[in-house]
């Protein structure tokens, strides 16, 4: 095979691979860096065409603080990115001063600049030009500041593609876990769980898994109360919600579980007993998937007509422009995504 048939055979390699649109998040937090330690710790360019939609200057800032190898490229149409090992293509929004700008700064001005970047990687999936989306953190009071309404990713995602069962599913190796409540206090979550809602967390990502390629997803629903309520001693939401909520996925021909001991169907589930865990609030679910593997932990949106996965931390302004912010739960992201697109995440 010749030099150049080498070439157009890596090209059409390369063309095949998903495009994604990975977010900066808030130019002052810690995304800037986890983006560019992942492209030289993961080399993303191997499973998929990694298009960064942020600020060309703050992600040379990122690079120069983390004394990293890597080659920032700032693009102003697709076709100009090369998607090269040892670089890192942006599609450069401009959209910072850096004469206002500093690290672990909050601003709305960095707030507004995070949400266009969102905007814009919405933009090119709808337009057919990436297959997903990868979202570094943005700061809920910056992106308020700013004038924003939406509270986080998941809210601005939901209203623009009016979703009304999108979910929250946290990843960390084979234990996977959507959430009936997340954002809510304690209290106001337990108001949340209603067999209604219960049935939708579990048809969504039963719906979610099929249509990313896994033909019989294995569905567990957690308890709420300690022991599983002990047969009504300890509450009667297993029998009168939790259950009944079970029984009616089976009835449309899901293979749904439970409710089984929060403390006990984790480690089911890691073990590969279970697909997912349907987890009753926030904290029930986030634990257990920080435990089992903190670092590497991520968060894919079910019930979305897109694909989209972010890391699972915040932008961490204290130890913004340090250098020190470990990059793991970026280059997961990235890797989920590219696998979903592909097909490939729950089939191997």
């Amino acid at each position: 095979m010749s030099a150049t048939q080498q070439a157009q055979q890596t090209q059409q390699v390369q063309q095949s691979l998903p495009l994604l649109a990975i977010t900066m998040g808030d130019p002052a937090g810690i995304g800037p860096e986890v983006i560019a330690k992942a492209f030289v710790e993961s080399t993303p360019q191997q499973y998929c065409r990694p298009l960064v939609i942020g600020d060309a200057g703050v992600l040379r800032e990122a690079v120069a603080v983390c004394r990293l190898p890597l080659q920032v490229r700032p693009v102003r149409e697709l076709h100009e990115a090369a998607f090269a090992p040892g670089g890192v293509d942006v599609l450069d929004l401009e959209n910072v001063d850096p004469a206002v700008w500093q690290w672990g700064r909050l601003s709305a001005a960095c707030g507004r600049a995070s949400m266009e970047y969102i905007e814009r990687a919405i933009a090119l999936v709808d337009a057919k030009l990436a297959d997903g989306i990868v979202t570094a953190p943005i700061n809920k009071e910056a992106t308020t500041l700013a004038g924003y309404k939406d509270l986080g990713h998941m809210e601005l995602f939901g209203r623009i593609y009016g979703a009304t069962n999108q979910a929250t599913m946290l990843v960390s190796g084979r234990l996977r876990c959507v959430h009936v409540s997340t954002h809510y206090s304690l209290r106001q979550a337990l108001d949340r769980i209603t067999r209604e809602r219960v049935l939708a967390r579990i048809k969504t990502t039963h719906d979610d898994f099929r249509r990313w390629g896994m033909a019989h997803p294995r569905i567990a629903v957690s308890a709420l109360n300690p022991h599983g309520g002990e047969g009504g001693l300890l509450g009667h939401e297993e029998q009168e919600i939790l259950a009944p909520a079970v029984a009616d996925a089976r009835a449309l021909g899901i293979d749904a579980h439970g409710p089984f001991p929060a403390d006990s169907v984790y480690v089911r589930a890691i073990h590969g007993e279970f697909d997912a865990v349907i987890a009753m609030f926030h904290d029930q679910g986030h634990i257990p998937v920080k435990v089992h593997g903190f670092e590497q932990s991520v968060s894919v949106a079910l019930g979305l007509p897109i694909v989209r996965t972010s890391v699972d931390h915040g932008t961490a302004f204290d130890i913004a422009g340090t250098g020190r912010a470990d990059a793991r739960s970026m280059a997961e992201a990235m890797k989920v995504a590219a696998q979903i697109c592909a097909g490939t995440w729950l089939t191997t």
